[in-house]
């Protein structure tokens, strides 16, 4: 799944090698734009069934959502399966440099309203830090991941991790609306939409084939 696909920036990527992507997001006429099988929802309460992902991937997304939205992410991947998740680092040693020359730091943009830190993040899996823009020095942001501007969360899901979200997070566990969504497959031949398997999303009534 690609969780808050947006324009489709990295979707050509995921899509390599016939994998089958399903897009995440609230804008639909974003989902309309993108091939393949789009689903209007919101990542901190997906409509899809536990365990139904192989694979997330999450880029820019989580931040713009107050809602944690790993639990969420965790719920519907199976064991075994892995979560890629890549958000700004909230306490960036770079922002005091940019505030001083006059550039926007990750809390001056208006759409973020999560911002986390590397150590939130691990409570979920692996991080690793990056800053792009300074050659060289990959290898130093990868083992000091709170130096890096760009933190990048690896989940390799388990029955454990799995089990500590259920303690932790129940609430995601007992929301109803996740069985209903509006799916819209838009770049399949009207002869083949029919032949979709729809019980991920539960309330096959709420479909809509475009």
């Amino acid at each position: 799944m690609d969780c808050g696909s947006g324009d489709d920036l990295y979707g050509s990527y995921l899509r390599r090698e016939g994998n089958e992507i399903v897009s995440l997001d609230v804008d639909e006429a974003a989902l309309r734009r993108i091939p393949g099988t789009g689903v209007l929802g919101s990542c901190a309460d997906m409509p899809f069934v536990d365990d139904y992902f192989d694979a997330v991937w999450a880029c820019a997304i989580i931040e713009h959502v107050k809602e944690d939205t790993l639990p969420e992410m965790i719920r519907v991947t199976r064991a075994g399966g892995r979560i890629i998740a890549v958000t700004p680092n909230k306490y960036s040693p770079f922002d005091p440099l940019k505030r001083i020359f006059g550039l926007n730091t990750w809390r001056d943009h208006e759409s973020h309203v999560r911002l986390y830190d590397a150590a939130e993040l691990r409570r979920f899996g692996e991080v690793i830090g990056e800053t792009w823009w300074i050659p060289r020095m990959g290898w130093f942001f990868r083992r000091v991941p709170r130096a890096g501007h760009v933190l990048i969360l690896d989940v390799h899901i388990t029955a454990e991790l799995k089990e500590f979200v259920r303690y932790q997070f129940p609430q995601v566990y007992s929301r109803k609306n996740h069985r209903e969504a509006r799916v819209f497959f838009l770049s399949e031949p009207a002869d083949k939409r029919s032949g979709q398997d729809l019980s991920a999303y539960g309330d096959t009534g709420t479909t809509e084939y475009e």
